[in-house]
């Protein structure tokens, strides 16, 4: 989602993002029956699939490894992910009706809030203070690149296991973005 030629760290991109979907959801076309409707609500789940991957790929790995108490931390915003993940289905849903629409809208937009609130008060700073500005702007790059290969529909299963993490998002990404190139869908 994030793109910039100057090198970022981790947390750079991911505020980036942050920013960036917030915008998104303060969006009122959202709320839009219509095209318009539809076409941002995709490209907000798009962003956030995507947002969600690049996180358990390089922001949880190195919570666990580098920061006390750093595996608790991770597995606590990995299963909020998981849980607004989850809502992005039924915003893609073609039967959902404008209040159903409007309470999973609010749904999502206040777990996101609280995703974005504990990792910049809690585990951006506790990974500010253990790695160094290299290995902060590694894993930015390599977010980077997780974003251009995420799926780009809320997953079904996400493995917990990095290894099986990655193997798995790799093949949903380029399935999705194979239905993607063949549907049209979130051609900007």
């Amino acid at each position: 989602m994030t793109e910039s030629s100057t090198p970022q760290t981790i947390i750079e991109v991911l505020s980036s993002d942050h920013v960036g979907i917030a915008e998104q959801l303060a969006d009122p076309v959202l709320l839009e029956a219509e095209e318009a409707g539809g076409i941002a609500r995709t490209e907000l789940v798009m962003d956030l699939v995507r947002h969600f991957v690049a996180e358990e790929r390089y922001l949880y790995p190195s919570l666990r490894a580098d920061v006390d108490r750093g595996a608790a931390l991770a597995e606590d915003d990995f299963a909020a992910s998981r849980a607004c993940e989850k809502e992005l289905r039924r915003l893609e849903a073609r039967d959902v009706d404008a209040t159903e629409l409007a309470a999973v809208l609010a749904d999502v937009r206040r777990r996101f809030a609280d995703h974005v609130s504990h990792q910049r008060d809690l585990l951006f700073p506790r990974l500010d203070a253990v790695l160094d500005r290299v290995r902060l702007l590694e894993l930015g790059e390599q977010a980077l690149g997780a974003e251009q290969l995420a799926p780009t529909r809320p997953r079904v299963l996400a493995p917990e296991a990095l290894g099986a993490n990655q193997l798995a998002g790799l093949v949903e990404g380029f399935v999705d973005r194979l239905r993607d190139f063949y549907t049209g869908r979130g051609v900007r």
